[in-house]
């Protein structure tokens, strides 16, 4: 039983994965601690620090099948210190003096920081797997409705034309950013740490830089340039990347839920047999997962100060920054995984109502072609007085409860330099589609040329 919703059963599922919770789970813990450990080993030995005999037995018998994690529970929970009962109760896995070797030549922070960088690069995999599903149903969406014309909004209202797909490959070009920015990061923030209290490595004896190097080349980790327990930017700049992902869907959930009010109706969930979404209204279709969206994106973004505060690091080990970490990168990482699941679903199921679209698109009464005529007259009489003129337009056709569309054709002042031919054609909306296609093809065009050949667009 757990009070919070990553531990909930009735909840989990609402805010994270069941693969990615397999990452954070105890049972994985004490996966990775074996492997670190065993790599530890093996380096020393290769090294000659320690009998390869012992290394041989530490390989054998340090692995999760051998512990009982209640026991090892109470032996860390005796000592107050998770590594020191695992080390404790791991002598009890050896014949002879073997088990002296497990842990020799390392600090704690060596391996709990090794470990968390191996849970995080596992972690990554699945994040990188989700990010590609959502830019593939995110690119499709793209392509399909890159001619469908729909209004571009300033400040919630009507301010020029767009398309949709242009809309939505907006937020494709983002992803593509915050991708190969998470690769990128990726490569500084997956290094292993073997470098002992002080950052001098003294324990690995006089060949110690090829010890660390071994060390991490066995766990299929970087080597870092430093010793790094006092520089926790590797951490904090990865999850910066993960938290502006996070606002990316948090925008676009917004955004769709604006399109799914009932005013709005060009934006719905699907709603599956036997899917509820009212326990009074019993027709009512409400957009939960729009909404957990943009939910999700404060949540995470509300983990991030914890990690700046792992950047303050007193002396060469504080625990205090270590525990920061210990609750940001499996909970943000598991939020995410339940961010980006939602997204998939609801871009994949749910629906744009083009024709609903249609109709609102035609609700404006010439305020989304305002500006187009101003730039038309204002090769004529300069833009600021054509400015001038059409918020006098704008006033008159409030006043007089008139189409703003009217006061432009019978205005005599506009009259003298653009024809009612000219209006029409300024006014015509297809003059937004060639800018829009060919701006929404390229962002179609790099994102394949950046994530993959099979992406085919329709055109």
């Amino acid at each position: 039983m757990s009070g919070e919703v990553l531990g909930s059963i009735f909840n989990q599922n609402g805010y994270s994965t069941a693969r990615m919770r397999a990452v954070w789970t105890d049972e994985n813990r004490l996966k990775v601690v074996c492997q670190v450990e065993t790599a530890l080993a093996y380096a020393m030995a290769k090294a000659g620090n320690i009998p390869e005999s012992a290394y041989q037995q530490i390989q054998a018998r340090l692995v999760p099948e051998n512990f009982d994690l209640t026991q090892l529970r109470l032996a860390a929970a005796r000592s107050g210190h998770f590594l020191a009962g695992f080390v404790s109760y791991a002598q009890q896995l050896f014949d002879g003096d073997s088990g002296q070797y497990v842990h020799y030549g390392a600090t704690s922070e060596d391996i709990e920081d090794t470990c968390y960088v191996m849970q995080l690069k596992q972690a990554d995999e699945i994040i990188l797997d989700y990010l590609e599903k959502f830019g593939s149903v995110l690119y499709q969406l793209t392509d399909k409705y890159k001619k469908t014309l729909t209004v571009a909004m300033a400040h919630r209202t009507y301010a020029a034309p767009t398309t949709l797909g242009f809309k939505l490959g907006i937020h494709l070009n983002e992803l593509d950013y915050l991708m190969r920015r998470l690769k990128a990061v990726g490569k500084f923030t997956f290094a292993g740490s073997l470098a002992g209290v002080e950052g001098l490595s003294t324990m690995l004896g006089d060949h110690y830089e090829q010890v660390e190097a071994d060390f991490c080349n066995h766990l299929n980790l970087a080597v870092p340039e430093m010793y790094w327990h006092t520089q926790r930017e590797r951490f904090t700049e990865y999850c910066n990347v993960l938290t502006m992902t996070a606002q990316l869907l948090g925008k676009l959930g917004r955004n769709l839920l604006v399109m799914n009010q009932t005013q709005v109706g060009e934006f719905h969930e699907t709603y599956a047999k036997g899917r509820q979404g009212s326990t009074v209204i019993p027709t009512v279709e409400e957009p939960y997962m729009c909404e957990a969206i943009v939910n999700l994106a404060t949540v995470i973004r509300n983990e991030m100060p914890l990690m700046y505060d792992t950047m303050q690091v007193t002396g060469e080990k504080d625990t205090t920054v270590w525990r920061d970490i210990y609750v940001v990168l499996p909970e943000i990482t598991m939020y995410l995984s339940g961010h980006l699941n939602y997204a998939v679903t609801v871009l994949s199921k749910g629906y744009f109502d083009t024709q609903r679209m249609a109709k609102n698109f035609d609700l404006d009464d010439g305020t989304m072609y305002s500006g187009a005529i101003m730039m038309a007259l204002g090769k004529y009489i300069g833009r600021q007085n054509a400015h001038e003129l059409l918020v006098r337009l704008r006033v008159e056709a409030d006043d007089q409860d008139v189409l703003l569309w009217d006061l432009y054709y019978s205005d005599k002042e506009i009259a003298k330099y653009l024809s009612r031919d000219d209006l029409n054609r300024i006014m015509s909306p297809e003059n937004v589609l060639p800018h829009a296609v060919e701006k929404t093809e390229k962002i179609l065009r790099l994102y394949r040329q950046r994530n993959g050949s099979d992406m085919v667009s329709s055109h």
